[in-house]
């Protein structure tokens, strides 16, 4: 490393070691840090300014649509599920099984990230509307636990009929076909709500046709005013109904990797997901969209004021951040891009160690990834709309299975923990009160020992 390099990392300036490079000598350092191993989040910690360290900042992507994933086709094409107009696509139950849950894994997964992002987004007065942590469908947090669970019950299935578990997931914004919309992390606004109460609801809600009341068929015509008149008929009971169908197949065949008890207890299982869905989930965000949860307090006209007004429910952050340096939609301000890298890591930790858990039977490691949340993750999102963000939950491109077994899969997951506390101590300053790294610790300590 030659002299000038090693000056700017001198030990004892830390995070203020560059504050005396001019602008234009900031990007040269940039690539000079990266080639010699600094990670461009270190590296921009020493900037102080991330925008400096873009030599451009392209145009949003469009929303990523992946080929083979769940989709609409017309009522008059036979290769349908029996419950409803999904496409099959094998013949084979036990495949077209196995990929109806990879969807769902992923669905769920992105829809717990948009619940998260909501709740974190809400102002002070609505913190009942946010939620407090307990798995309730009364408020945000409470229901994103709740996809949490399912997200967990689908890959717990997954490795039951012999599969891997599925932990990953497509960038947002991304858009599967069977919704008439874009899934986004973005507030929680009247948009977004149009968009988790369609998915959640039962499929005959928006036949107005089977409106019973005035009050029904107005929120029908809200609902779809919001999706811009667009109609699609599938929601997130019609993918539990397709997996029904096909577990009932796979159950009927002699080599059923699964007993007839497993499947009736996961018959069972996949029934309560779909009610907690079309009853609960459904109810919790219609009072929100039409305003009359009680964390309103009456004020039924809260999603009419202008976005950026002081008494908006949430803040004025922007859709789709990401801490990936360079990226578009890059977290501008220090102060958010920093702690939400941190956040990144411990996400990742979460689902790597969800997925060693899961395949190898480790009750305690699923637990250990779940207290990321708790520790770490939520006090950062909580934190970052102060700073005109939100958590991005960007996703890892290495995957979540990232060893070659579980003596590798440890190590590796133990290198990220140990990445995550060191940039910690980093940026701890920049950190809010509750991060904790007890959690951290203890599953360092549980993988290694």
């Amino acid at each position: 490393m030659n002299k000038e390099f090693s000056s700017l990392f001198h030990p004892r300036r830390k995070a203020r070691a560059t504050d005396s490079v001019a602008d234009r000598d900031r990007r040269a350092f940039l690539k000079l840090s990266m080639a010699q191993g600094i990670a461009a989040p270190v590296a921009i910690a020493m900037f102080q300014n991330p925008a400096q360290a873009e030599e451009s900042k392209p145009a949003p992507p469009p929303a990523s649509v992946r080929k083979g994933t769940l989709r609409n086709t017309k009522t008059d094409t036979p290769n349908l599920h029996a419950s409803g107009a999904i496409v099959r696509d094998f013949v084979d139950p036990y495949l077209e099984l196995l990929r109806l849950l990879r969807e769902a894994a992923e669905i769920e997964h992105a829809l717990m990230l948009q619940y998260l992002f909501c709740a974190f987004s809400l102002r002070e007065p609505y913190r009942d509307l946010a939620g407090y942590g307990s798995a309730t469908a009364d408020n945000m947090i409470g229901v994103a636990i709740q996809e949490m669970q399912h997200l967990a019950a689908v890959n717990r299935l997954l490795v039951a009929l012999g599969s891997c578990p599925h932990l990953d997931r497509q960038d947002f914004p991304y858009e599967p076909d069977i919704y008439p919309f874009t899934f986004e992390l973005e507030r929680l606004s009247k948009s977004a709500l149009a968009k988790y109460v369609y998915v959640e609801a039962p499929s005959e809600v928006f036949d107005v046709s089977l409106a019973e009341t005035d009050e029904d068929k107005a929120f029908i015509n809200n609902v779809i005013g919001e999706h811009h008149g667009i109609r699609k008929p599938n929601h997130i009971g019609s993918l539990y109904r397709s997996i029904l169908d096909m577990l009932a197949e796979v159950a009927s065949r002699s080599d059923s990797p699964i007993t007839s008890d497993e499947v009736a207890e996961w018959r069972e299982e996949l029934i309560r997901i779909m009610d907690e869905g079309e009853d609960d989930h459904f109810n919790f965000f219609r009072a929100t969209f039409e305003a009359k949860h009680e964390a309103f307090g009456g004020k039924t006209n809260a999603w009419d004021l202008p976005p950026t007004h002081a008494d908006y429910p949430s803040y004025n952050i922007p859709t789709n951040p990401t801490a990936y340096i360079g990226h578009p939609n890059q977290i501008e301000s220090i102060e958010a891009l920093l702690p939400s890298w941190l956040g990144n890591l411990h996400y990742w930790i979460a689902l790597s160690t969800l997925d060693l858990g899961y395949r190898t039977q480790d009750h305690d490691a699923v637990e250990l990834a779940m207290a990321q949340m708790m520790s770490a993750i939520w006090p950062i999102a909580e934190e970052l709309p102060q700073h005109n963000s939100g958590m991005p939950f960007d996703p890892l491109s290495m995957g979540y299975a990232l060893g070659a077994g579980p003596t590798q899969s440890k190590r590796i997951i133990t290198n990220f923990a140990q990445e995550a506390l060191n940039f910690s101590t980093t940026i701890q300053h920049r950190l809010p009160d509750r991060y904790d790294t007890g959690a951290t610790e203890e599953l360092i300590s549980h993988l290694t020992n």
